[in-house]
């Protein structure tokens, strides 16, 4: 039988920058170090995190000597070596292998020594510049995946081992479920023909050690494979919820009467079914299935590629499950085996995808299909994997506007689903600018910085769930036509027709493939895991989105900015940053979960990775603030609010709540009842009775009315709901946050001069200040304009206060030194992806807002479309009151600050107050804080209450 010496473990190894070293020469090199195994070398040495190029390995090994009887072969296997493997064994060149992601295996007989000592040695090119394509291998023609982001990857990043096996051995059991037909067909493959007639034994075991039964079957002489099927008479079906894995034990023996075995194999699989229905669902085994999944990039925090033990890997996906996913999608790489096997462990569907390519020559094509097929052929029994991909985003092709590419795409799905028809296939997994071309799944791509653009998300949502034209390629025959695209992708341009090359069902299952928004780890938590120091990837990232996702520094910027006005510690800023990472998610997946047509997403992403913060845990697997409660909307079924437009009310006004149930489990639901209440004022509460919602729709509930009780302050409440089964269980719940604010009216206000805006001057009035016209304007407290002239300049150095509402970057019409102002819009402080985190300082004005310094839905319609720049950090410590950063805490810039100019004072705000004064709480209490602010001067702005005190200058009229 099979006897396996592992050869994990301490290795010697030189890099060979200058490619001066020989396999029989690195002794004397000098430049032999230690490193281990399985292991990138970039994870193992500091020095060596952007080395790519040529480097050694060797070790010495020790295999025992086989029986004298029989006919025994030695096998050199390695789970994956990235990128071009070598391998001498005693001085003797056994054999090469290409691909960074793939296991071989290299025949030993003739170059080793049984019972004596061995050496082995590995030549390793790992390209990844421009000149090492002077070795035989340029990185833009090769399989890497986001290696082209995260770093290089090189060496030996699985397992290795030596085995010795019977001359005629297994090398495939390949097992396919055939559920409908109560069977399981299994192909066994020998290294080579058979030299002898042998008897193979499958012992087919039953899930959780259940009843194994045992079929036997011939192989005749010269015969290499085996096809077959076993009976499965009452299959037990692999489900998310119950992973249930048969085990099938195969046994070679040389035929004749009870002979014993000389070679085995096991293998584990799932009886399961994966498909789509005629109405655009995806269906796991004959049933419809929501995907809710995660994109996992499946690096880690100190081995780079190579992954945690299999106890970990359980754990993280337990994790996965316990967040309400599953589904992960594993990005642009093929990852380790024992990664899959965990999945298939824990009930967790794999969309996993080829590594891309940066040019598509001949090289890259051969490289793709091979890869392709090797990646099919090695994780073919792995129940977890439903559905590959080919081509992410279209990196390392030109799907636009190239119709070779396209030809090339549907040529490769082609060969993809005729290879393995019984997963799913996504040709071009598309975002902006790109496109389908063939494909089993409608999926897009989309990043919408929530809450700022939580209307655009919207209308986006809602046109996808359209089945839209722009999904699939067209035909763009001059640069005007894809110009006029790009300008106005979701609305495409009449009459556009679909490239020749699309394949389009019309009906494929439409999946958001990625959004996200970001939220920060804390660091101690991080320099903890990384042994008190501060990981190393915080000094990478610089080159993309102009700096503003480069970690290092993180500390020096936070205090030089002043953020500890705001939150007390960067972990505090990380808290603050998870909690609107988590409400931008709940609303993105209530969004998309309006739309029944929309039957699944996967969020960006599983965990961080290095610079990229928007996970659901960071890269350590450390669970960010919303752990426990995102599976209450990351479900099957969910209960959701439809149709609002607001958050923030006054007290004593009508709340009205649509809330629906998106209903994709199992579940009878028929007769099910909604609770609801407001955490803060409990005995505010009702029911909905009798409801019946639709399996696989999105059913109305009802409504939950409700006057807002009186407040002496405003609070931030939860309006909970579950819903519960007719036997009293509870089926889901959720919640729906409100902000409730008390309608005061202040005895004196300032009186205040509102020069050319008589809509502004309207409201304010109705607001109950008294204006004065411009020949009274020396009279007045404050002026509040929309347009900052040269007039209003000197009025304010003459001693005038001036509140500013600098909505637009045309509303500054002056000079005021350093200052300006910038849209965001086309710029990094649009946030749409390193999002950007808009914060408010609440020691001095806004006091009364409930949002603990974080901009979230209580400001919808009045996040800023504009932001102050110039404003140094200096005058962040005492001149800045709101303000806004983008990543790790770059591009920090100014919302709402203030400056003296000579005698007077100017205080400016790009939040869009103006159209939304007296109806909208916020607004109206930002306005009446900045204007008390302003008008009282400095000194008396000190004493201006802080946060959590009530004082009566809210002012609304009905």
């Amino acid at each position: 039988m099979r006897e396996r010496l592992s050869l994990d473990g301490t290795w010697d190894f030189a890099i060979d920058p200058e490619r001066r070293l020989a396999h029989d020469g690195l002794d004397g090199s000098g430049d032999l170090r230690r490193i281990p195994v399985p292991m990138p070398w970039q994870a193992a040495f500091d020095d060596l995190r952007d080395y790519s190029g040529l480097a050694w390995y060797r070790r010495e090994f020790t295999v025992p000597r086989a029986p004298a009887e029989g006919r025994w072969t030695h096998v050199l296997h390695a789970g994956a070596v990235d990128y071009f493997t070598t391998v001498w064994v005693n001085g003797r060149e056994v054999g090469t292998h290409e691909g960074g992601y793939l296991p071989f295996e290299l025949p030993l007989d003739g170059a080793l020594r049984p019972g004596g000592p061995n050496e082995i040695v590995l030549r390793v090119v790992d390209p990844g510049t421009d000149a090492d394509a002077e070795l035989g291998f340029p990185f833009a023609e090769v399989p890497h995946g986001k290696q082209s982001w995260y770093g290089p990857v090189g060496g030996v990043w699985q397992s290795v081992w030596v085995e010795r096996r019977w001359a005629e051995h297994l090398v495939r059991v390949r097992v396919t479920p055939d559920v409908p037909g109560r069977r399981a067909e299994v192909v066994v493959r020998l290294n080579r023909p058979a030299e002898q007639a042998y008897e193979l034994r499958l012992t087919l075991e039953e899930p959780a050690g259940g009843a194994a039964v045992t079929h036997n079957f011939a192989i005749e002489t010269g015969q290499a494979e085996l096809a077959l099927a076993l009976p499965v008479p009452e299959p037990l079906l692999w489900e998310t919820d119950a992973p249930r894995l048969y085990t099938l034990h195969a046994e070679l023996a040389p035929a004749g009467d009870g002979r014993a075995a000389v070679d085995a194999l096991t293998e584990r699989f799932g009886m399961r079914t994966i498909g789509t229905s005629p109405d655009g669902h995806l269906v796991l085994n004959g049933r419809i299935l929501y995907l809710r999944g995660a994109l996992d990039q499946d690096y880690y925090p100190h081995t780079i590629y190579t992954p945690f033990s299999d106890a970990e890997l359980d754990a993280q996906f337990a994790q996965a499950k316990h967040m309400g996913l599953n589904c992960l999608r594993t990005h642009i790489k093929i990852t380790d085996p024992r990664y899959y096997d965990a999945a298939d462990r824990a009930g967790l569907l794999i969309w996993t995808e080829l590594p891309n390519w940066q040019e598509l020559t001949d090289a890259a094509k051969r490289r793709a299909r091979e890869t392709m097929l090797g990646m099919v052929e090695r994780d073919w029994n792995h129940p977890s994997i439903v559905i590959w991909t080919i081509v992410n985003e279209n990196w390392g092709t030109d799907l636009a506007v190239n119709a070779e590419h396209r030809a090339w795409l549907v040529d490769m799905y082609t060969e993809l689903k005729a290879a393995d028809p019984h997963r799913l296939v996504v040709g071009n997994s598309p975002c902006f600018t790109n496109f389908h071309v063939v494909t089993d799944i409608e999926d897009f791509h989309n990043y919408y910085a929530i809450p700022d653009h939580y209307r655009q998300w919207r209308d986006w949502v809602q046109t996808f769930a359209t089945r839209p034209p722009w999904t699939f390629a067209s035909e763009y025959e001059s640069i005007d036509q894809w110009r006029a695209y790009t300008r106005d992708p979701w609305n495409p341009q009449p009459g556009r027709r679909p490239a020749a090359e699309v394949r389009r069902r019309g009906n494929e299952p439409m999946v958001v493939s990625e959004f996200g928004n970001w939220g920060l780890p804390d660091p101690a938590k991080l320099r903890e895991c990384y042994g008190g120091r501060e990981p190393w990837w915080m000094e990478t990232g610089i080159e993309w989105g102009d700096g503003v996702v480069y970690p290092h520094g993180l500390e020096q910027r936070f205090r030089a900015w002043h953020l500890d006005k705001v939150f007390p510690t960067t972990s505090d800023l990380a808290a603050a940053s998870q909690r609107m990472q988590y409400t931008a998610l709940k609303y993105q997946i209530e969004q998309m979960r309006r739309h029944p047509s929309i039957v699944g997403y996967v969020i960006t992403e599983f965990t961080d990775v290095h610079w990229e913060a928007n996970g659901l845990l960071d890269i350590c697997r450390n669970p960010k603030a919303f752990h426990d409660a995102i599976g209450q909307i990351n479900s099957a079924d969910a209960v959701i609010p439809v149709d609002w437009e607001r958050v923030a009310f006054w007290e004593g006004e009508r709340c009205e709540v649509r809330l629906a149930v998106s209903h994709f489990s199992d579940a009878d639901l028929r007769g099910s009842r909604l609770e609801w209440w407001l955490d803060r004022f409990p005995e505010v509460r009702g029911t909905i009775d009798g409801a019946g919602p639709m399996r696989a729709q999105l059913t109305l509930l009802g409504t939950a009315v409700f006057e807002v009780p009186s407040l002496r302050e405003s609070q931030r409440v939860r309006l909970e709901f579950r819903l519960l089964a007719a036997s009293g269980e509870t089926v889901t719940q959720n919640h729906h946050e409100l902000y409730f604010f008390p309608r005061t009216v202040e005895p004196v206000r300032p009186r205040l001069h509102v020069p050319a805006a008589p809509r502004l001057a309207g409201r304010l009035a109705d607001l109950g200040y008294a204006l004065v016209d411009e020949r009274d304007r020396d009279d007045a407290d404050l002026v509040v304009a929309e347009t900052m002239t040269d007039d209003l300049r000197w009025y304010a150095q003459r001693g005038g206060h001036v509140l500013w509402l600098a909505e637009h970057s045309h509303s500054y019409q002056t000079h005021l030194g350093a200052w300006g102002i910038a849209q965001r819009e086309g710029r990094t402080w649009q946030g749409d992806w390193a999002s950007s985190m808009t914060w408010l300082r609440q020691d001095r004005i806004f006091g009364r807002l409930p949002t603990g310094g974080t901009v979230d839905f209580a400001f919808a319609d009045l996040t800023p479309d504009a932001v102050l720049v110039g404003i140094t950090p200096r005058e962040f410590a005492t001149r800045v009151h709101a303000g806004l950063f983008v990543g790790w805490v770059h591009h920090v810039v100014g919302l709402v600050a203030e400056r003296p100019v000579d005698r007077g004072r100017v205080m400016a705000c790009t939040f869009r107050l103006r159209e939304h004064l007296g109806a909208h709480p916020v607004a109206t209490v930002m306005m009446e804080d900045m204007i008390r602010h302003v008008a009282r001067g400095s000194a008396e702005a000190a004493d201006a209450p802080g946060p959590g005190t009530a004082y009566a200058t809210v002012g609304a009229r009905a």
